[in-house]
């Protein structure tokens, strides 16, 4: 198991497990946290699945404002050319081409909440809890609102940006947030036997399918098909290209 400070990355085969690790401090995103997170990816581009997961009572919650100087706007308490870290952080996590499954261990709000939306599967223990806690500090929800909103139903997702309010695992599952509900001694297991499953497949196919699942969501029905076929198109010339068998 590779440590950083804050996050832990676990290779197994071919598919690891990310873990970030600020438990006191509820995993709250810090610079530091983002940058370590980035790095992980980094390191892990060669397997086919990531399991994120948080250490301790929290998946995450959210930006640590105890970051941002009094008096001093979120850019510059970053530093200069830094106000935009943790989109940069999401991005390499969207952009990156292993599939992502998040392990919701405890609460994500916030940024932790936009961390799931950005997965594309979760499995949540039946502790978990989910928001959007930005209205009530007098703010909008930069990232985690519109990943929201891509995720689940307009309605839904307006509950919980202009309530402020958390959902439960049962509430997050029925609106489509997360994938599963299972106990909180069951959470990794299961996630594990998920991304076993997934690293079966063929890791270009794998790269193919995430990339083209984010980019037919943006897509009208003609337009989806039409990219679904180029897509196969290109996948069936890799694998004829190397000799290996497929089927449709």
């Amino acid at each position: 198991m590779a440590k950083l400070a804050v996050v832990e990355v676990e290779e197994r085969g071919e598919f690891a497990v990310v873990a970030l690790n600020r438990p006191e401090k509820r995993n709250a995103i810090s610079r530091q946290l983002a940058d370590e997170l980035c790095a992980a990816f980094d390191s892990l581009e060669h397997m086919k699945v990531i399991v994120l997961t948080g250490r301790g009572p929290a998946f995450c919650a959210g930006l640590d404002l105890r970051e941002r100087v009094s008096g001093q706007a979120w850019s510059a308490s970053l530093g200069a050319g830094q106000a935009q870290f943790w989109f940069e952080t999401i991005e390499k996590i969207r952009r990156h081409p292993a599939v992502v499954i998040a392990a919701v261990n405890g609460f994500a709000v916030g940024g932790g909440l936009t961390l799931v939306n950005v997965a594309e599967l979760a499995i949540a223990s039946e502790a978990a809890e989910f928001g959007v806690p930005e209205m009530g500090f007098g703010s909008f929800p930069a990232l985690s609102g519109p990943s929201t909103l891509k995720r689940i139903l307009p309605k839904h997702a307006a509950e919980l940006i202009f309530t402020a309010k958390r959902v439960n695992a049962a509430r997050a599952r029925e609106w489509g947030l997360v994938n599963e509900v299972v106990s909180a001694e069951q959470l990794l297991g299961r996630a594990c036997d998920l991304a076993e499953q997934i690293s079966k497949f063929d890791a270009r196919v794998l790269g193919f399918g995430k990339r083209a699942v984010h980019d037919l969501q943006r897509m009208e029905w003609a337009n989806a098909i039409d990219h679904g076929i180029l897509v196969s198109a290109m996948v069936r010339r890799f694998t004829d290209a190397s000799g290996e068998q497929h089927t449709s």
